[in-house]
């Protein structure tokens, strides 16, 4: 899986706030969310899973899987990690990369 490194990039093509919200994005991936408070619960796309060990914030798109280890901060590196894409593919595929 390829890691955003955080240099490089030109800043002013990308604008996070292009990005869906975590609960619509997660939504379209076909995630069915369920308990409360801050850390909602799914079956985790990155491996095999029968009981429900993803663990994923709405307010942030943070996520964690407790049973594979897969982690991010935000609905782009979900999508960087689910997808096998770069920094770049991830933010133009979600609308948040300005092409010139």
């Amino acid at each position: 899986m390829r890691k955003y490194s955080g240099g490089g990039y030109p800043v002013e093509k990308f604008n996070r706030s292009n990005l869906q919200s975590p609960a619509t994005y997660f939504k379209e991936q076909g995630l069915k969310l369920t308990g409360g408070g801050k850390w909602k619960t799914a079956l985790c796309p990155f491996h095999d899973d029968h009981n429900p060990s993803l663990r994923v914030r709405l307010d942030t798109g943070g996520f964690k899987c407790m049973a594979c280890g897969v982690r991010g901060g935000d609905v782009l590196a979900f999508h960087m990690q689910r997808y096998d894409l770069g920094f770049i593919a991830a933010a133009k595929q979600l609308g948040a990369w300005r092409v010139t």
